[in-house]
């Protein structure tokens, strides 16, 4: 067993895809190998600066474990694969020492509910669990999807159709309120190269990145998906509606789409990682919890 850190950027040469790998063997339905890929994807996401304070822990070049975090050193994640979760003890220590931010000092730690082995170890060391949680929610595959219920004067497409990332992005930057916030978006040559860069990799399916589409070729609506054969599990991530578009049911049939397209592919479930009452409406069903620890000085 040896221990080092992440070596290389977001590009999937160094350990991009060892990780990925990793992460798909791991089965997690909360920290999922979709997950860690559309942080990638996605330049703001993931902060490259921290990428090689990534701690993982290897035999004969296959990583058994790694602390990962999401978007900066704000939440962390240790995960190990089945059968080591004796190094837990050694993920915190590393954690501790080299993954909190200098300017904001403060160990935070995501143990999934149902990990004890996790969840005894931070207790042992001055840990206790916050009132912060995420929730996963889950749509069994092998039930009914319902058919297609398209509005008139829309279409669903995708990218791999339709590589329009001018449109996609900005049906993102409208969809999650940017534009309310007051915030102009502007899609330059560079964006345009980094949207190439960025999905057309490997491990980017751009028929899974769903878009309701007007006759004017307007983005209204969409449902990113992810997934890889080898796990099984599809991640639904990210999901938005333009504002004049809302509820139209536009988002519904890119997300109904999506999971038709992976449960061809072999998908089991989908999962995302949300409580929100609008997936529960389209048959997604509570999956699985997690909590945020802290030291427990700092619950003072």
């Amino acid at each position: 067993m040896t221990f080092r850190t992440y070596s290389g950027d977001r590009a999937e040469a160094g350990d991009y895809g060892k990780l990925h790998d990793f992460l798909v063997e791991s089965g997690n339905t909360e920290y999922t190998y979709a997950r860690f890929d559309w942080m990638m994807t996605n330049w703001p996401y993931l902060e490259a600066q921290y990428l090689e304070r990534i701690g993982l822990w290897e035999d004969d070049g296959k990583i058994l474990g790694a602390v990962l975090f999401d978007h900066s050193l704000d939440v962390l994640y240790p995960m190990v694969l089945p059968g080591y979760e004796y190094l837990y003890p050694a993920m915190y220590d590393y954690a501790k020492g080299n993954m909190v931010k200098e300017e904001h000092p403060e160990l935070l730690i995501y143990a999934k509910d149902t990990n004890t082995a996790l969840q005894k170890v931070l207790r042992q060391k001055g840990m206790l669990p916050t009132e912060e949680k995420e929730a996963v929610a889950a749509f069994d595959l092998s039930g009914e999807i319902p058919s297609p219920k398209i509005p008139a004067g829309f279409h669903i497409t995708s990218l791999e159709e339709h590589r329009d990332y001018g449109q996609y992005m900005k049906c993102m930057f409208r969809g999650f309120g940017h534009e309310e916030n007051g915030e102009i978006f502007s899609f330059t040559e560079e964006n345009q190269a980094d949207c190439r860069k960025a999905y057309e990799r490997c491990h980017v399916d751009l028929s899974l990145k769903i878009s309701a589409v007007d006759t004017a070729g307007i983005y209204a609506a969409h449902a990113g998906l992810w997934y890889d054969k080898a796990s099984r599990i599809a991640l639904v991530e990210p999901v938005c509606t333009i504002p004049e578009c809302r509820r139209m049911g536009l988002a519904r049939e890119a997300v109904f789409e999506g999971l038709r397209r992976v449960r061809t592919m072999g998908a089991k479930i989908a999962v995302v990682g949300s409580d929100q009452p609008f997936y529960y409406a389209l048959g997604f069903v509570p999956h699985s919890t997690g909590t945020v620890w802290k030291p427990a000085e700092q619950h003072l």
